[in-house]
């Protein structure tokens, strides 16, 4: 089974400022956390990982999917969605407000695209009994 692909490293290098080391160490625990809600979500991408020869962009959507989800948090801890006072205010986008660790449904999407696993819906299955009569012979029907 496939290790989580991303690092700390790859926190920083997706982050539009400097990350702080407790930012960092939290990141690396929450990195943990998002691979397991990812593993949770999506079984197979452990082994689409594992996969031989390695799909690099693959590996790239999920490093990139991961350190979204935890930078969602580390850039809005409190789950701030608003702040006012007298003339200023500021809002946040309400998917980035939560300050939750989460999988997003767009981020879910993603990380299933290409997977060759249907999950049946809308899917019209063969059956195995016939419905209705079967053929006795080239002329007559029998009722199941």
């Amino acid at each position: 089974m496939a290790n989580n692909p991303a690092i700390t490293a790859d926190l920083q290098a997706r982050s539009f400022r400097t990350l702080t080391s407790e930012e960092l160490t939290v990141g690396g625990t929450l990195l943990g956390d998002a691979w397991s809600i990812i593993l949770t979500a999506k079984p197979n991408v452990a082994d689409r990982l594992d996969a031989t020869p390695a799909d690099q962009v693959f590996v790239s959507l999920v490093k990139q999917t991961l350190c979204a989800m935890v930078l969602r948090v580390l850039n809005n801890p409190e789950g701030k969605l608003e702040e006012r006072q007298d003339d200023y205010q500021y809002r946040l986008d309400s998917a980035v407000s939560t300050g939750a660790l989460y999988l997003s449904d767009a981020e879910l999407a993603r990380l299933s695209d290409g997977d060759d696993e249907s999950d049946g819906a809308w899917t019209i299955g063969p059956t195995i009994r016939p419905f209705g009569r079967n053929w006795v012979s080239t002329t007559e029907w029998e009722p199941l």
